[in-house]
């Protein structure tokens, strides 16, 4: 068996979470010739209530496209966090925003905290947390290199030169963070 990732990214609708899944698959599928599912859920109302995406990255193939066990687990949200805190197993990576969840729980796994929406208001524009946050995933779990997501940043934004620019610098700053 090769290697396989499942990823939850969770927070609440806005944060851009879709579309974290969506860039994660894409680097995968398109630049590392692996292969990748994407499900969403989310509340009816379009910002605020709780959102999750399920990232499956595999060589090998996808038979069911929802996370079972998750390896790599991001909470942008306190919702989030509380949600899936209780959920990990010793090998569990969880990372959360620190800026927003501010109780700490000690369950297995382990836990970064990293001040992912501040980092993204001194960048500028509290859109580029998801970005932020790519960048740490790549960067603690080596799940992906660094330029399959950069290209993927160039694609999706190749017509909107200023937001590629930022979109390829946060994710940057997430990946320079330890």
């Amino acid at each position: 068996m090769g290697h396989r990732y499942e990823i939850i990214l969770s927070g609440v609708g806005g944060q851009g979470l879709i579309t974290s899944g969506s860039i994660l698959g894409q680097a995968a599928v398109i630049h590392e010739n692996m292969n990748a599912s994407l499900t969403s859920s989310y509340g009816v109302e379009t910002r605020g209530t709780f959102t999750k995406s399920d990232v499956i990255i595999s060589e090998d193939q996808i038979y069911y496209p929802e996370v079972l066990k998750a390896d790599i687990i991001l909470t942008l949200a306190p919702v989030a966090y509380n949600k899936y805190v209780s959920t990990l197993n010793k090998d569990t990576i969880l990372i959360y925003d620190s800026s927003l969840v501010s109780e700490i729980k000690k369950p297995q796994g382990k836990q970064y905290g990293y001040p992912i929406t501040e980092l993204a208001l001194e960048l500028g524009s509290e859109k580029v947390t998801n970005i932020i946050a790519i960048g740490i995933i790549v960067r603690k779990t080596g799940v992906l290199k660094r330029k399959s997501v950069i290209e993927v940043l160039k694609d999706k934004f190749s017509k909107k030169e200023k937001i590629q620019k930022l979109n390829i610098l946060a994710f940057e700053k997430g990946f320079e963070m330890e």
